[in-house]
């Protein structure tokens, strides 16, 4: 008899028990509810456990027990209960430690942020399951080549060389112009980037780039000057670049960036006869840009191929000139000059190399 007694409490025991899942890789079930306590047994993350039913109590109705006046009045303290004398154990999802078995069938805690209760109701919506894992010591796949030495991971390297659609816009001359002459300005970029922090798929990277662009236009106006302006800039700017399709031996590459034209200039010289005269007219400006690669990976170590394109678009901007010229008739204006661009927008196409580890 007291052999089946004792086996239907343990059963009802279990029966009313309340399921928690762990979500961390290992928890430790503590002696007592403290962290510095000692360590009697691990859990795996994944392991379904009991833990005291309390846990799923119900605080609906506990404005209806009665008052600490009231109960004092009723001498409840003198009963023998241990469901009112204190000695019955109560645990909440607020606690940090939750009581439970380990194999002996003796007391133990597991800490609350480690688990996820089964309430089958609508509180289990209210749970919060860390996306950080604290008890995960793993290393993560793939091994940086040089372990267990230190050796930095995550950074991508690019130096591309480009051509872009002719600069179409220039000073507007006193003469109507008879003849043009374009080159496709070359530009040339450098990048370096960072993964994104907690991007785990390794496809988000941040950093800056770098850029110069060159060009020459030449013009022949119908007064018999001919004219000759040469184009520099420099940018820097943000840059954020995400792998769309990422193989193993190929990946394309969707990036956007603002470059900044700390260095915007153009030099402008007119020649007739054995007369001639420049000037410097400079301006700063945005010039926004998306674009798209092709990475060929590991043409060389470490080493990717990589082609491209991108589309940028330059606002309507306004150069100016400070210096003074001899030759009235050529300029606007012989002291301060300025002239004003439209909006410009132009599509270049390049080829380059790829330095990631």
């Amino acid at each position: 008899m007291i052999y089946f007694i004792s086996s239907l409490f343990i059963f009802c025991s279990h029966v009313f028990a309340l399921d928690a899942v762990v979500t961390v890789l290992e928890s430790p079930l503590l002696s007592e509810p403290r962290l510095d306590a000692k360590v009697v047994q691990y859990l795996r993350k994944g392991q379904v456990i009991k833990v005291h039913p309390s846990v799923n109590n119900s605080t609906a109705y506990d404005h209806m027990a009665p008052s600490p006046e009231k109960m004092k009045q009723l001498e409840l303290e003198k009963l023998q209960d241990p469901l009112f004398t204190g000695e019955e154990t109560q645990a909440s999802t607020d606690d940090d430690f939750i009581p439970t078995l380990d194999r002996q069938g003796k007391k133990v805690y597991v800490i609350r942020d480690h688990l996820y209760f089964y309430f089958n109701d609508r509180k289990e919506l209210d749970q919060k399951v860390t996306s950080h894992d604290p008890t995960d010591y793993r290393l993560e796949e793939p091994l940086p080549k040089k372990y267990p030495l230190f050796s930095a991971t995550g950074y991508r390297g690019q130096f591309i060389l480009g051509f872009t659609q002719p600069y179409s816009e220039s000073y507007p001359y006193l003469s109507n112009v008879k003849a043009k002459g374009y080159s496709s300005p070359i530009d040339f970029n450098f990048s370096y980037l960072r993964q994104a922090p907690d991007d785990k798929a390794d496809r988000l990277y941040i950093g800056a780039n770098l850029s110069v662009r060159k060009f020459s236009n030449s013009y022949y106006l119908f007064n018999n000057v001919e004219t000759q302006e040469e184009g520099l800039k420099l940018g820097l700017g943000p840059m954020a670049s995400y792998d769309l399709y990422k193989g193993h031996a190929n990946r394309l590459n969707f990036y956007g960036s603002i470059q900044v034209n700390l260095f915007n200039q153009i030099n402008v010289s007119q020649t007739q006869g054995g007369s001639e005269e420049a000037r410097t007219y400079r301006t700063f400006n945005l010039a926004p840009r998306l674009g798209l690669q092709y990475h060929r990976k590991s043409i060389l170590e470490e080493i990717d191929f990589v082609l491209g394109t991108f589309y940028e678009m330059e606002p309507a901007t306004t150069y100016r000139s400070n210096s003074a010229a001899n030759q009235g008739s050529w300029w606007r204006s012989r002291g301060s000059d300025k002239f004003s661009t439209r909006a410009s927008f132009s599509l270049a196409g390049y080829i380059g190399f790829q330095t990631a580890y």
